[in-house]
C-alpha cells in the first residue's frame, strides 16, 4: 500500500474549508479510479505562512511553508483566485511559487498543483444543488434558491460570495436565523463533504485542477 500525502496553501480560511475536503475526494476518486495499488490518503494538510517571513513575497512564504512541511506531503496545493483573469493569476501567484519549491525540494518525490477557480472558490460551491440542500437544510429547489442549472455556468458569476450568501439567506428561513444572521462561510465544511465530483468536473478551471492532479499522480508512479 502507498501513502499519499496532500497539502494546501490557500489565501484564506474559508478557501481552506471547502478546498480540503473537494481536494482530498478528487484524488480518493481518481485513485480508487486508477490507481496501481492500494493508497492511504490522509486529510489535507492545512499551510500557513511562517511567521519569520510572513512580509516576505508570496513565492518565499508559499516556498518556506511547504519546506517546513515537506516530510507531510507529496502533492502541494497551491491556490489563488483567479479574479477574472485565470491565465494571469496562474503565471504571477502559482507558478512562481512552483518554481521556488521545485528548486528548494525537487520534483522527483513532491509535485505541485495549481487551484485556480476563475473569479472566486466559492463558484465551485454552487454547482450542485443538491450539495448545497444537505448543507443548509432545505428542500427549496435551485430556481427557489437561484442556483444555476449546469455546473459550468458558475464561472459567469460576477461575484460568487455574495451569490453564495443569497442562496443561504434563501435557504434558511428567519426562525431558523434566530441569535443572528448565519453566512455561507459556516457551512463550507459541509458543502466540500456533499459537493458532487461530477458535477465541479463540469466546470473548466476544475477541469484543469483535474488534468494537473491525474498529472502528478502519473509523476509520482500512483496511476
Amino acid at each position: 500500500m502507498a501513502y499519499l500525502g496532500l497539502a494546501l496553501f490557500a489565501e484564506g480560511p474559508t478557501d481552506h474549508r471547502f478546498l480540503k475536503p473537494v481536494l482530498r475526494r478528487l484524488c480518493e476518486n481518481m485513485c480508487l479510479q486508477h490507481a496501481k495499488m492500494m493508497v492511504d490518503i490522509g486529510d489535507v494538510l492545512e499551510l500557513h505562512s511562517p511567521a519569520r517571513v510572513r512580509d516576505e513575497s508570496r513565492e518565499t512564504r508559499i516556498r518556506e511553508a511547504a519546506r517546513e512541511a515537506r516530510d507531510a506531503w507529496h502533492i502541494l496545493f497551491i491556490h489563488a483566485d483567479g479574479s477574472g483573469d485565470y491565465p494571469g493569476a496562474r503565471e504571477s501567484l502559482v507558478l512562481p511559487a512552483c518554481r521556488a519549491i521545485a528548486g528548494e525540494i525537487g520534483e522527483e518525490s513532491r509535485q505541485t498543483v495549481a487551484v485556480i477557480p476563475v473569479r472566486e472558490t466559492e463558484a465551485w460551491c454552487l454547482v450542485d444543488g443538491d450539495a448545497l440542500r444537505r448543507s443548509f437544510g432545505t428542500t427549496k429547489g435551485n430556481a427557489e434558491l437561484d442556483v444555476p442549472e449546469r455546473g459550468r455556468d458558475v464561472e459567469g458569476i460576477l461575484d460568487p460570495k455574495s451569490a453564495l450568501d443569497e442562496v443561504c439567506r434563501r435557504a434558511i428561513s428567519p426562525r431558523r436565523r434566530r441569535g443572528g444572521r448565519r453566512k455561507a462561510a459556516e457551512f463550507l465544511d459541509q458543502i466540500g463533504e456533499f459537493v458532487s465530483i461530477e458535477q465541479l468536473d463540469q466546470v473548466p478551471a476544475f477541469g484543469r485542477l483535474r488534468q494537473e492532479v491525474q498529472d502528478a499522480l502519473v509523476h509520482l508512479g500512483i496511476i
